[in-house]
């Protein structure tokens, strides 16, 4: 009797030992390839995302993140300023490609037509002169426009350097 237990015992803990291989396999498949965390570094985003919080999000090459970024998403790009800033930075879509967008008054006019953003921490100051967005590219701004380095700096941005999709942040 006692060896029959034994033998179950060691059946179980041999199940167990493989659902967890099968589980940690997993865990680092969707962190590599589909999930992404990162964290949030500046007040760039502040009002929306505080810094130091953590975001969570869904690379965009997976049918599931949409085919490409629509107006209002929060994505996760590599940095467009490497040589000053290395970690990926975290912005909000504004401008899409073929698009026209120019900023007066603190307010964002796509094509002519102003932009309603209720998710500003406060009015925009400064203006910025019409820019024809490539097409492939996007226009990114953070949500703290008056303390926010983004395409009014940098340019648009090709679409190959976004790395994801923010889905949940807090």
């Amino acid at each position: 009797m006692y060896k029959f237990q034994r033998t179950n015992l060691l059946r179980e803990i041999a199940i167990i030992g493989v659902y967890a291989a099968i589980g940690f396999g997993l865990a680092f498949v969707l962190s590599a390839f589909v999930l992404f965390g990162a964290t949030v570094s500046t007040s760039s985003m502040y009002g929306t995302i505080p810094p130091q919080s953590r975001v969570f999000g869904i690379r965009t090459w997976l049918p599931l993140a949409q085919s490409e970024p629509a107006r209002g998403d929060i994505v996760v790009i590599s940095s467009p300023t490497p040589h000053l800033f290395t970690e990926p930075v975290i912005k909000r879509v504004v401008g899409l490609p073929s698009e026209e967008i120019v900023i007066r008054g603190g307010i964002v006019y796509i094509n002519g037509t102003p932009l309603y953003e209720s998710y500003l921490a406060e009015p925009a100051r400064g203006d910025l002169a019409t820019i024809h967005i490539p097409d492939g590219h996007f226009f990114l701004m953070g949500d703290n426009r008056n303390n926010s380095r983004d395409s009014r700096h940098w340019g648009a941005i090709c679409g190959t350097t976004i790395i994801g999709r923010i889905l949940i942040h807090r």
